[in-house]
């Protein structure tokens, strides 16, 4: 008799097929199909004890911030039946589904499956990259905001990964705004607001193996992670995915609440999740979900198309070009600026022309030649007289 297989649960999820449909045709049944999501090994989520209290409260937000969209998590593809969130998990296999209301269903725009983090920086160093390092260095007090790690351990790492480029962020921070005042929303890739100072290793695990849950969010208040905690402080935890042994768990401190202020300095709260959504992707998502996204959303993450590293770092070399030219066109235009302007006849030369501005051409041409000459006799006169008196000097001798 074969064994059993080991409990899961299986996360569906309502996925548009068309996003490109006016308003009321996006939401037509016709529009949306049910989508395996995500599978949760009981085994697992239960040893990595994310939300030691409400599971189902972790599951939520994890099915949320992958799709997108703010919703609930019911045993029936209809919105009733909602689970008890304070419920512990099953010991069997369960399905589950996560319903959306039509203003979420507008606003859904998931994680991109193709993010394709890089595990180091990259080698090209251009002025604005050196920048984005020494900005993010400096703001987290040039350590590691997890360990404390010296800044020679250290990497300035993009939440959002370089090579993707200002529209990519642009575009994807838009669609996941939740600010009333659109101040989460960031236009360059290489902003100080898209990254934190990480260990090496935290590096190569971000988005993979290492993510930061940011609480509270719509699914979980604070004292779902710290039960001594107060609900509704603001707080943001690591939590670590993977169990592979080749990762140093101890540089990764699980559990541990990072060192970040509520300033508009640091990273948004859906750049958290942007990350947060990666790793859940990388650990339990389904390759149905991969592909369905995929193929509906791959012209909206990349209005231009898809842009290779290779790519993206020959832009930002030409970008940084053209504003090293552009700053010396501007340097130029000031300088010649300043020499025209200390060339330029004063208000009392403009005065003395005056009585010479009325008089008609010949005469004017009459007086100046006249001028000239006289000008030129005073000067021969000065040359004779020095040396007459030269040749004086010489006869006294």
């Amino acid at each position: 008799m074969a064994a059993a297989p080991p409990p899961q649960i299986d996360v569906y999820a309502s996925l548009p097929l068309n996003v490109a449909l006016g308003p009321d045709l996006f939401l037509e049944s016709t529009n949306w199909r049910s989508v395996h999501c995500l599978t949760l090994p009981l085994g697992k989520l239960n040893a990595l004890q994310f939300s030691q209290r409400l599971a189902y409260k972790w599951i939520r937000y994890a099915i949320g911030v992958v799709v997108g969209a703010e919703g609930h998590l019911s045993t029936s593809p209809d919105s009733l039946n909602v689970v008890d969130y304070n419920a512990v998990l099953p010991a069997e296999s369960i399905v589950l589904h996560y319903n959306t209301t039509n203003e979420e269903r507008r606003r859904m725009f998931p994680v991109d499956p193709n993010i394709e983090r890089t595990d180091v920086t990259s080698s090209v160093h251009t002025n604005r990259r050196d920048q984005f390092r020494t900005e993010i260095s400096e703001r987290d007090g040039k350590h590691c905001i997890l360990t404390g790690f010296g800044e020679m351990y250290c990497d300035a790492v993009h939440f959002l990964p370089h090579s993707k480029g200002d529209m990519y962020i642009s575009t994807y921070t838009q669609h996941r705004s939740r600010d009333h005042t659109r101040s989460d929303i960031i236009q360059e890739i290489d902003s100080i607001r898209n990254g934190l100072f990480l260990n090496s290793s935290a590096h190569r695990a971000l988005g993979k193996d290492l993510a930061f849950l940011m609480t509270p969010n719509f699914a979980m208040n604070t004292n779902d992670i710290d039960p001594t905690a107060p609900p509704r402080e603001k707080r943001c935890t690591s939590h670590v995915f993977g169990d592979d042994e080749s990762l140093p768990i101890s540089s990764l401190c699980p559990g541990f609440r990072i060192r970040i202020h509520d300033t508009p300095a640091y990273p948004p709260a859906i750049l958290f999740d942007a990350v947060y959504a990666c790793a859940v992707l990388h650990h339990f998502g389904t390759q149905s979900l991969k592909d369905s996204v995929t193929a509906t959303w791959k012209d909206t993450f990349y209005p231009g198309g898809v842009v290779t590293v290779a790519q993206a770092e020959y832009k930002g070399i030409t970008d940084e070009r053209a504003t090293i030219a552009e700053r010396k066109q501007n340097q130029d235009l000031e300088r010649d600026t300043r020499h025209e302007t200390r060339h330029r006849p004063d208000t009392f030369d403009m005065l003395l022309t005056l009585p010479y501005a009325m008089v008609p051409r010949d005469e004017l041409q009459a007086v100046l030649k006249e001028a000239k000459e006289k000008a030129e006799a005073a000067e021969q006169k000065h040359v004779q007289e020095k040396v007459d008196a030269w040749m004086r000097q010489i006869t006294a001798v």
